[in-house]
């Protein structure tokens, strides 16, 4: 598993800056980019970012156990619970926006990838630092 925290930190942080620089910067190429193609597109890797960080954390709540710390045991439990709400919350609209149809989604599921997107990339961001960081101090 030692092996896989630095490839997965980058991976994981390449993934966190796509999604970030698309989702700052589409207003400025609505017409020279299907926007909604790229977004397709990205929503299978965030998916990916999604279970390897409920992984993720699952693993450090588990090793966290209830010998530690209570700053430590605070911030691995609320870190995975955040995590397991913002990956029901994208597969929910995910799965959803596969199945719209022509119409595409109405407006409160469109609003809700704005949270997700933003809680994303704070997500991914905090985990690939802990993953490269974390592989460095053990």
């Amino acid at each position: 598993m030692e092996a896989l925290r630095k490839p997965l930190a980058v991976i994981i942080a390449l993934i966190a800056a796509v999604v970030l620089f698309h989702f700052i910067f589409t207003p400025f190429y609505p017409d020279s980019v299907e926007v909604g193609d790229i977004w397709f597109i990205l929503n299978w890797f965030m998916a990916f970012g999604i279970i390897v960080a409920l992984i993720a954390t699952f693993i450090a709540k588990r090793n966290a156990g209830e010998d530690c710390e209570t700053n430590t045991y605070i911030c691995v439990t609320v870190g995975f619970y955040v995590t397991a709400a913002v990956a029901l919350l994208f597969f929910w609209n995910w799965f959803d926006d596969l199945t719209a149809g022509e119409d595409g989604q109405g407006q409160t599921h469109r609003f809700f990838w704005v949270v997700i997107n933003v809680l994303f990339i704070i997500i991914m961001g905090s985990l690939s630092t802990h993953l490269w960081f974390g592989a460095s101090r053990e």
